[in-house]
């Protein structure tokens, strides 16, 4: 008997850490070729890229039913636990609203936090949540006020290489598309106040040659980050880039821990390859 946190698929943190972590998760639906798939569990990032290039489609997600999220939970309820579910931000997906849905007959006992976040944006709200329980706390409604006082100060962008997902997913029109490509603009999406993602700037050239200044506005934008941990999360693994990376961050913070992570498959739907996202909590 006690707390016990579960999330989306989407916060994008390694199976051995989440199995560590002693959190469970809830996949997300991947719909490709006319077959429906689970987020991680029988398709992963390299699936949907191959499926693009093959195919010159993008595949298509969908969240799972209330009444999926009700058996999810009903596991750990069995034990004689209270469940605190992470859920991705409800201003880009229904699946807070389904999981809200299905707790409501459990009440007391199932609470939903949206995150207004996802990827790793979650992982940092989880992790917050695990300390105060460490901490002796035993108040899952308090654990969930004290989270929800977090929320505001997690910063998560994402840096675009490509608009291909974009555009096909019907996300990006058809000028937009051809003049980014055209003109090299390498747009930073942000997850905002509402849970949105929003373009927060523009910047032109090449991946490579727009990175540091990414970094560099992230940081001036939202600053005093807490230097607990920075969260780096990519859809296609870099080598290069990843020093690159640790070399710009260096600059500005020291960090006591940078962790790399992949996006599921959700993400790499919308994000398209070469994304690079930081993440992290502001003092």
């Amino acid at each position: 008997m006690g707390i016990k946190i579960v999330a989306d698929r989407m916060i994008d943190l390694p199976k051995e850490e989440l199995g560590s972590l002693n959190i469970d998760t809830i996949s997300c639906y991947i719909n490709m070729g006319g077959k429906s798939y689970s987020d991680l569990d029988d398709v992963f990032p390299e699936d949907v890229y191959r499926y693009m290039d093959e195919t010159g489609k993008v595949a298509q997600t969908a969240a799972k039913s209330p009444e999926l999220y009700s058996e999810f939970f009903k596991q750990f309820l069995h034990e004689g636990n209270t469940v605190i579910h992470f859920a991705v931000s409800s201003g880009i997906s229904s699946i807070a609203a389904n999981a809200k849905k299905a707790a409501q007959d459990f009440p007391g006992k199932v609470f939903v936090i949206d995150t207004l976040q996802l990827s790793n944006g979650i992982a940092l709200l989880v992790k917050y949540a695990l300390k105060l329980i460490e901490n002796g706390e035993t108040d899952a409604g308090k654990i969930v006020n004290l989270v929800l006082a977090k929320i505001p100060k997690i910063q998560g962008s994402f840096l675009l290489d490509q608009l291909d997902c974009l555009y096909k997913g019907g996300r990006c029109g058809r000028l937009t598309y051809y003049a980014a490509n055209l003109l090299k603009i390498k747009p930073v999406i942000h997850m905002n106040e509402k849970g949105q993602m929003v373009v927060r700037e523009k910047f032109r050239g090449s991946q490579n040659k727009v990175l540091e200044r990414y970094i560099k506005a992230t940081f001036e934008k939202y600053p005093n980050p807490d230097l607990d941990c920075l969260y780096v999360v990519y859809s296609t693994y870099n080598k290069d880039v990843e020093e690159k990376i640790l070399k710009i961050v260096a600059k500005y913070h020291t960090f006591r821990k940078i962790q790399f992570n992949y996006v599921s498959c959700n993400c790499c739907v919308h994000s398209g390859k070469n994304t690079i996202a930081l993440f992290y909590m502001c003092q």
